[in-house]
């Protein structure tokens, strides 16, 4: 009965929060969601491939071409096949030359003069797509790049679409006709891009979208393989684990507050520490022959050593990152001779995110700058409110210490990369109205000349309910071209997923709410629902009539479950706040809360926040945030 009670007065409050802040009325405005407004181009010549089901072209392989290069040439086969019936025969370059060729990968072809494929250029993962009189040229770096190529002549040139593992969309058209003056050349902006949400674990889905991590899903050699970690994050326990404690607590941190040695980190300037830590790094990289990078990162707590020498230290190189970086580069030189091709990864995370003095990384070290603390309703070059700070704060303009971290590490790091945060952590269901700011955050990155970008979404099982799988695919589309439309992403993956007769009431909610926080909020990935956005009384209703009219309007049940499934963040919102049909004085509202909760397990929902799944059977007097 206590907690039922508590849970009426914690609800009052934030009716009265509520009820003050939803009284400011915010007008609508056009939302930019950023990149560069698509414009189809202009066809002066066609160049026909298939005519009514029937095609001479062949597909010309390399008779020595490399694993994702065979794949790319199949992949070919079956999309054209599926989209016109025409199936084309694949055949080696060593085969007599014909006027009629689509050449894929690396062939021999290349010697006759009639076009040049720059790999140095391109990289392993750029890629060509060219006219040249009859032909057709897809090529790239052998790696990975003629596979891309293929997939993005598909996507652009044919019109398939890639959605979600389970939602594509291939077109079927008996002649496919290309622009003859067709020259496609692309380059990755990041050698290292992971799209880490549930619905982009799929290995088919990562390689037609060019992501290239490993995480979540090993890709295969028959896609160019991906890039592995050993470890990942947080790795000191498994480096110098926690049972040298009782013989050696100097290994350990020391915190001056509680004037112990403690589990939480390690003593970075122990000598010992540091060898420890080498010999495990060289047998987790023995393990793991296939890992690209290695990661020496500090673990998930703000506990790192005060002990006099590591005092010395961090005021030498200007706090716990210079210290960090200096130990760092020691690992980083031990392994470097028998694994030069390893990155040896740590963090710039909580209190090591600010550039050090006094040292820089070595050329073999990968630094992982994290945006935890950063608003997300607003671009991280413009907009320095971090977490957990006053309401009085939040009202004013304050600068991106961000920005200028970033701009810091980029000067002293070749290889800096980004861990981004696009979820709130919390509790998934709230409301994260971030769309606006993925393009700008990502075009900052590369304007900082970061290498790689780790976008960490809801990983931890089951779908999501407030538009992950959007996010995710427009992530996807991001992480190769930054400065892609975004909008038209949106659009595109809407139209299908919710179906385009809804879809348009969808983006009408999803505007609302984003011109609400953009203009009274700030986004944290740890907020609570109270500390988003509130909407007046006129403004949530409009927001029902245009939810309302989503399903109404659906057009089959696929699209009918999805517009309820993203829905359901809406109500988790409403029943936070004791809000409408989840009214605190409604007697009705126990059942509500009921409805709700079964529809979460309804609709697949799993879990309301990164740390496990919701309680089974609660006690529906109580708000959901309560279920966890």
């Amino acid at each position: 009965m206590f907690a039922e009670i508590l849970s009426l007065l914690l609800s009052l409050a934030q009716i009265i929060t509520g009820f003050t802040l939803g009284m400011l009325h915010t007008e609508m405005s056009p939302i930019d969601y950023g990149g560069t407004t698509y414009v189809e181009p202009v066809v002066t010549r066609w160049l026909t491939l298939v005519n009514e089901g029937e095609s001479d072209y062949v597909i010309i392989k390399g008779a020595s071409c490399s694993p994702s290069e065979l794949t790319a040439a199949n992949e070919l086969q079956k999309y054209i096949q599926q989209i016109s019936g025409a199936t084309l025969e694949i055949v080696d370059d060593t085969a007599r030359l014909r006027e009629h060729e689509i050449i894929v990968g690396k062939t021999s072809r290349e010697n006759e003069g009639s076009y040049t494929v720059d790999r140095e250029a391109l990289g392993d993962e750029g890629f060509m797509a060219k006219a040249v009189g009859e032909k057709l040229v897809i090529a790239g770096g052998e790696l990975r790049g003629t596979l891309y190529g293929v997939y993005d002549f598909l996507e652009r040139q044919l019109g398939c679409r890639w959605f979600m593992p389970e939602l594509t969309e291939i077109p079927s058209n008996a002649t496919i006709k290309i622009d003859a003056n067709l020259n496609n050349i692309q380059k990755a902006h990041f050698e290292y891009r992971d799209d880490y949400w549930n619905s982009a674990f799929n290995t088919d889905w990562k390689v037609k979208h060019k992501i290239n991590s490993d995480n979540g899903g090993m890709m295969p050699e028959s896609y160019g393989g991906g890039i592995s970690y050993a470890g990942f994050c947080h790795t000191m326990n498994a480096l110098v684990p926690v049972s040298h404690f009782e013989e050696h607590p100097e290994y350990f941190s020391y915190r001056e507050d509680k004037d112990a040695w403690t589990l939480e980190q390690r003593c970075l300037t122990n000598p010992e520490v540091l060898a420890i830590t080498i010999a495990n790094a060289k047998a987790t990289l023995r393990a793991n022959p296939h890992a690209k990078i290695i990661s020496i990162t500090q673990n998930d707590n703000g506990d790192y050593c005060q002990c006099p020498d590591c005092k010395a230290s961090d005021g030498y190189y200007g706090g716990p990152s210079g210290t960090n970086i200096w130990f760092v580069n020691q690992v980083a030189e031990a392994l470097e001779a028998e694994f030069p091709a390893v990155g040896v990864d740590t963090f710039a995370y909580q209190y090591t995110r600010k550039p050090p003095v006094n040292v820089v990384p070595r050329d073999n070290v990968i630094v992982r700058l994290c945006s935890i603390e950063c608003c997300f309703a607003h671009p991280l070059a413009e907009c320095g409110h971090e977490r957990n700070e006053s309401i009085a704060l939040r009202l004013r303009d304050v600068e991106s210490s961000f920005a200028a971290d970033i701009k810091g590490w980029s000067d002293i790091c070749d290889r800096l990369y980004i861990w981004d945060y696009t979820t709130n952590f919390n509790l998934y269901l709230n409301m994260f109205p971030n769309f606006q700011v993925l393009a700008p955050n990502m075009q900052f990155f590369v304007e900082n000349s970061v290498k790689g970008v780790f976008e960490q979404g809801n990983y931890t099982g089951g779908k999501s309910g407030e538009f992950g799988e959007m996010r995710a695919y427009v992530l996807a589309k991001l992480l190769w071209d930054p400065y892609c439309d975004v909008e038209r992403h949106m659009t595109e993956f809407m139209n299908a997923y919710y179906g385009k007769e809804s879809a348009p009431f969808v983006k009408e909610y999803l505007d609302i709410i984003t011109n609400k926080m953009i203009k009274t909020g700030h986004l944290s990935i740890f907020d609570w629902h109270y500390q988003g956005v509130y909407f007046t009384k006129a403004e949530r209703q409009r927001m029902d009539r245009a939810w309302d009219a989503a399903q109404t309007n659906a057009g089959n049940p696929y699209q009918l479950e999805n517009i309820r499934r993203s829905r359901i963040s809406y109500r988790f919102y409403k029943a936070n706040l004791c809000a409408d049909e989840f009214g605190i004085f409604k007697l009705s509202r126990p059942a509500q809360n009921k409805i709700l909760y079964k529809d979460l397990a309804k609709y697949g929902i799993t879990r309301l926040t990164e740390h496990g799944p919701y309680t089974q059977d609660p006690n529906f007097f109580l708000t959901p945030i309560e279920w966890k």
